[in-house]
């Protein structure tokens, strides 16, 4: 039996967020999707509803994204965490793949890269 995927998508811009639910429920085929504006919710949600899915912006306004993205780790280790921010850069791709990320895409190119988010959350 297969489980249907939980995404948990952790956006603090209310704009943003509203775009990514709209691409998030039209691209993907009955997935449940939770939806956090701040890490403590973020964290409240994976604990108490284990996405399979995580995409997580890594600036959040109550903490560090990269601290709720270990915390998030630790909490769902067989989950797909994506991490997205508007910045970029080979440090932060291996800073983020380094405390348990399975990708990044930048929100500078979030438009030409949603296909490759697609991919990575098909798998």
């Amino acid at each position: 039996m297969t489980v249907a995927p939980v995404f948990l998508l952790v956006e603090p811009s209310p704009i943003l967020r509203s775009v990514l639910c709209r691409w998030l429920e039209n691209v993907l085929t009955g997935p449940r999707l939770l939806i956090a504006s701040n890490g403590a919710e973020a964290l409240e949600l994976a604990t108490r509803r284990s996405p399979t899915h995580v995409l997580i912006e890594l600036s959040l306004p109550d903490r560090a994204g990269i601290e709720i993205l270990i915390q998030l780790r630790k909490a769902l280790p067989a989950s797909r965490i994506i991490a997205t921010s508007w910045f970029e850069g080979d440090w932060l791709i291996d800073g983020v793949r380094s405390v348990g990320a399975d990708g990044f895409v930048s929100k500078d190119k979030l438009n030409n890269e949603l296909l490759v988010l697609w991919n990575i959350f098909k798998e």
